[in-house]
């Protein structure tokens, strides 16, 4: 991703060592969350080899979305809740109907009062 200028930026889990790498080399490092799939109890993704690594339901990746803008926390897979601190949320292109369920996500997050911004 290529930020406003042509700055390169680097988009990953938050308190990855992809991030940390991209900070120590003088790269813009954006956390990111998400929506569409499921966290283990330390905050790492699911496997996607692992039965429900995917969340398919888009009435839950929409809540999903909602609750980890706003209430910087989501459900785990073990159904703990986990803190997500992130700049940048994901629905995953390859995910059945995305362009959809991206703007249903938007719409959401905008009906919560989040502002949706580009993070450069």
């Amino acid at each position: 991703m290529l930020l406003a200028g042509g700055r390169p930026a680097v988009l990953g889990l938050p308190g990855s060592r992809l991030l940390a790498h991209a900070r120590e080399a003088g790269l813009t490092a954006v956390e990111e969350a998400f929506a569409d799939r499921a966290y283990t109890p330390r905050g790492t993704l699911v496997p996607r080899g692992d039965a429900g690594a995917v969340v398919h339901d888009a009435d839950e990746v929409v809540r999903r979305s909602v609750g980890m803008a706003v209430e910087r926390a989501v459900t785990g897979a073990d159904g703990g809740r986990i803190p997500v601190e992130a700049r940048s949320l994901c629905v995953h292109g390859d995910t059945p109907g995305a362009a959809a369920l991206a703007r249903r996500v938007r719409t959401a997050l905008e009906d919560a009062g989040v502002t949706v911004e580009a993070f450069a």
